[in-house]
């Protein structure tokens, strides 16, 4: 018989009043590649618990053979339905820049896990622009998650792609 025990070490950074999430890191095993995930908006759930769209990165990052994820978003509002905003100005947070460079300089690579949204939303056009540009010192780094059939450029909830992530370099839609 076998006994098996891992710990996942969680931490979330907020800001004083709780209303911005910058940064939820979980790590099960320091000795592996810790992945930046940036995804659309952070839901009440932390630490312990998690939703849906976290529980499916983290077991899709153990399963490429990472060892831990630092999460951070376009949006650092907690519980916003991001679908549905028609601005962003209250809802990006004073920090959520920082923390999302800082997380992508710690890290060893970063995934673009926000999928479609500013092509259904005109609020997260710009706020993508925004963020690709502070990605461009790191682009050797940024990945998107694809499927079997080459769509690329998609959120961890995507059906195809929930049990397993094929990631692909970013290639920027502009890029000749």
């Amino acid at each position: 018989m076998t006994n098996e025990k891992a710990t996942i070490r969680c931490e979330a950074i907020f800001s004083d009043d709780k209303e911005y999430r910058y940064l939820l890191s979980k790590v099960w095993d320091k000795n592996r590649p810790i992945a930046t995930v940036i995804s659309i908006s952070p839901s009440t759930f932390y630490n312990v618990t998690c939703d849906t769209t976290t529980m499916l990165i983290q077991n899709n990052l153990e399963a490429l053979g990472c060892g831990g994820v630092e999460l951070v978003n376009l949006i650092s509002k907690v519980g916003v339905e991001a679908k549905r905003l028609k601005s962003l100005i209250d809802d990006i947070g004073e920090e959520t820049d920082r923390y999302i460079l800082e997380s992508v300089k710690r890290t060893a690579l970063t995934i673009l896990a926000w999928g479609r949204i500013a092509g259904m939303n005109k609020a997260f056009q710009a706020r993508e622009a925004e963020v690709l540009e502070l990605l461009e010192p790191y682009m050797d780094k940024v990945q998107t998650i694809s499927d079997c059939a080459g769509r690329e450029n998609l959120h961890p909830l995507t059906p195809s792609i929930r049990n397993e992530w094929n990631l692909s370099l970013y290639q920027s839609e502009t890029a000749e």
